[in-house]
């Protein structure tokens, strides 16, 4: 499925949404301009709305800008530890598993439900 990139910005009452290669629209609410950019390419390329999809960047201006942009990348990094950690517990619960720990005692070491490391061993 295509993704088409657009960004957003405010004038006044609306926001102004320009889709890359496709052209410009605008909506009240971010969730109006979300589908009026799906409107638009909808129309302009001629395929239908399940067939794609619209990811809007919506630039907040100023320091309020720079918060939003600290807090997804902050969000960003806390996505990837996550990841990471949940990687290293996979490979540890198969090293004590195969150390001769049974589920009950990995469970109990990790504070994890039996269930979880049956997941995790997987």
């Amino acid at each position: 499925m295509k993704t088409y990139r657009a960004t957003a910005h405010r004038e006044d009452k609306w926001w102004v949404v320009k889709v890359e290669g496709v052209g410009a629209t605008q909506g009240r609410s971010t969730a109006e301009a979300q589908r009026m950019a799906a409107d638009l390419v909808s129309i302009m390329e001629e395929i239908p709305p399940d067939d794609f999809t619209v990811s809007i960047d919506f630039d907040i201006p100023g320091p309020l800008g720079d918060d939003v942009k600290r807090a997804k990348e902050a969000t960003r990094e806390a996505d990837l530890a996550q990841r990471k950690a949940a990687d290293r517990t996979r490979q540890v619960v198969r090293r004590l598993l195969k150390s001769g720990l049974s589920k009950q005692d990995v469970a109990r070491v990790l504070h994890v439900s039996p269930q979880r490391i049956s997941q995790l061993a997987k």
